[in-house]
């Protein structure tokens, strides 16, 4: 039987519930698409000029290649032979100019729509950082037994943080790199697809099931990965961290997991890079290992709600129409 939403205790789905009337206008929607899409692309791709502008001049102010031929090494994302530091680029690229889109996004919806940005974060009076935390400390054992299993199963090469021959501090930098940018990278997926964009469809979608399902297929269907086990694994997560999202209140326990998700995929299966995606048979084993964890993770999160073991709940959002 599918649950509406609008129809449990108000508790229930409280963070649904900072959407008001004001989102259910088509107007205002396509208002938010197009005004917030367009600033955060600008100011993304300025972004993405600053991180390349820097990055070029520092690999240039070694005197071994100009400017011109530093951005060329640079936007190279597919060229071999790269040293395990060379990849920090890419992660301070992919997590500055995201995060930046994505909070800009959130502002200019949030001007349109006369609320709090918070108020797409989280129902709590302010940002719990501590439940990120918990949320990273749950999932991070969780999901490092597949990447055991992949190593156990052939289906991995060497870890990036024990690339032979890289050097103590070559190793750190990309360690301390891979923590700061892909939590900037997760913050933002999170913000625009587990907040904005999950309040947004609740408007009109009542089924709490589908809605988890929409939330998950479009989050899969935004990494334009061609690979059908990819896709699948992805819609999985979307679908499970909207589900968390919705019992915890907010985006903060989610945005843990999630970054637990990306420093395994980082330091222990491949480096982040921004070349294309090759093409990968189909893994039954591997999607029911990432379902199963995920499952895993929904469950210890039912349990921790429900035992109140994570804190009091926040209080409820004042009711908007």
């Amino acid at each position: 039987m599918l649950v509406d939403w609008r129809e449990s205790p108000p508790e229930r789905y409280a963070f649904l519930r900072q959407a008001g009337g004001v989102e259910a206008r088509w107007w205002r929607v396509l208002h938010v698409l197009a005004l917030g899409g367009l600033a955060g692309l600008l100011a993304a791709s300025l972004v993405m000029l600053v991180v390349l502008g820097i990055a070029a001049g520092l690999m240039a102010a070694g005197g071994s290649v100009g400017v011109t031929e530093a951005i060329n090494v640079l936007t190279d994302f597919g060229r071999t032979g790269r040293t395990l530091q060379s990849y920090v680029f890419e992660l301070a690229l992919a997590g500055l100019s995201s995060f930046t889109a994505a909070w800009t996004f959130i502002a200019i919806a949030a001007r349109i729509e006369r609320r709090p940005r918070l108020s797409f974060l989280t129902i709590a009076p302010r940002f719990r950082w501590r439940l990120v935390g918990l949320g990273l400390a749950v999932a991070a054992p969780v999901l490092g037994v597949s990447v055991i299993i992949a190593y156990l199963t052939g289906d991995a090469s060497q870890a990036p943080v024990l690339t032979t021959g890289a050097p103590v501090w070559a190793r750190l930098t990309y360690v301390a790199a891979s923590a700061v940018f892909l939590c900037l990278a997760a913050l933002a997926e999170e913000m625009l697809f587990r907040g904005w964009l999950l309040q947004q469809t609740s408007v009109f979608v009542r089924k709490v099931a589908l809605l988890l399902v929409v939330n998950g297929l479009l989050f899969s269907v935004a990494h334009a990965d061609p690979n059908l086990g990819s896709f699948l694994i992805r819609a999985a997560m979307g679908a499970a961290w909207a589900w968390v999202v919705l019992r915890t209140g907010g985006l903060e326990f989610a945005l843990g997991a999630h970054l637990a998700n990306n420093l395994m995929v980082s330091l222990f299966i491949k480096p982040v890079s921004l070349a294309p995606i090759a093409a990968r048979p189909f893994d039954y084993f591997e999607l029911a290992i990432e379902v199963i964890g995920l499952a895993l993770i929904v469950g210890i999160v039912e349990w921790l709600v429900r035992t109140r073991a994570m804190g009091r709940a926040p209080s409820l959002p004042a009711s908007r129409s």
